[in-house]
């Protein structure tokens, strides 16, 4: 894992309200971390031979243009309240999930809105959406249901990434909050317990002021239930492990794709 001092934060911008819910989220979060915004608008009008020309002699007219103006919106609410927030934009032509991917190779997190790309959970979450997680060279967040909770940072326990832990804690630094530890249904309390005491060891030794606080069992073996244990979590973040399928393409596990479709907050997807 890489930690820019200032870390470049890409944000997909579509024509949803979710989109708007996205930049949001991402400029906060760049407000908190001292990071820039760079807002991206994936223009699919090229990839399927529509002029995207402007009418002749109606200035600001055509598609390419509306894709601009996009983009000054983004940045406009953006700036709301963040006057010296660093923010540029480009429109990309191509479709949203290649063109994303190719632009996590310069960026340290990639922001998506929870139904963003033209209705993301629609388009993403099932075979595209998870292509982005899986490919994706750097983190991403999926921005779903309220932005503005002030609880802790969430922290899905996976048995062997231990990148996920040091983001959590990396994240409960920066925000200034606790940890809460979530755990799988067939833990123990015994068991999660021992699990919660190892992980506030392992991250008191880079992150002495970081707490974790408490850790929840889901209620039964589902991604619904380790959602609902996390209920009060601000963010939570899940190890998005990438899988080889015997076709020789990359996908995710079905694990992360439920956690997606259940989460009432935003979900920091951190990359093996």
């Amino acid at each position: 894992m890489t930690h820019s001092p200032a870390p470049r934060i890409t944000v997909g911008v579509f024509d949803a309200d979710e989109s708007d819910l996205a930049v949001r989220w991402a400029a906060q979060h760049a407000a908190t971390v001292g990071g820039s915004l760079h807002l991206l608008h994936a223009f699919m009008w090229t990839e399927l031979d529509v002029n995207v020309e402007p009418i002749s002699g109606m200035a600001g007219s055509g598609f390419r243009a509306a894709a601009h103006s996009l983009l000054k919106d983004a940045a406009a609410i953006a700036r709301e309240g963040r006057p010296d927030l660093p923010i540029t934009s480009e429109v990309v032509d191509g479709n949203a999930v290649p063109v994303l991917v190719e632009a996590s190779a310069s960026a340290d997190l990639v922001v998506l809105g929870g139904r963003g790309m033209g209705r993301l959970m629609t388009l993403i979450v099932g075979s595209k959406s998870l292509a982005l997680a899986a490919r994706s060279a750097c983190p991403v967040v999926v921005v779903r249901g309220r932005i503005d909770g002030d609880g802790p940072i969430g922290l899905v326990h996976h048995p062997s990434a231990t990148e996920v832990v040091i983001r959590a804690a990396d994240l409960a630094e920066a925000y200034r909050r606790d940890i809460h530890l979530i755990v799988r249904a067939e833990t123990s309390p015994e068991e999660a317990e021992r699990i919660r005491a190892e992980t506030a060891q392992s991250i008191a030794l880079s992150h002495p002021t970081v707490v974790v606080r408490d850790v929840s069992i889901a209620a039964r073996p589902t991604a619904k239930e380790l959602v609902l244990a996390s209920e009060d979590a601000a963010l939570t973040v899940v190890a998005g492990e990438r899988s080889m399928r015997t076709d020789g393409k990359v996908s995710a596990p079905r694990q992360l794709v439920n956690v997606l479709r259940f989460a009432n907050t935003p979900v920091w997807i951190e990359r093996d």
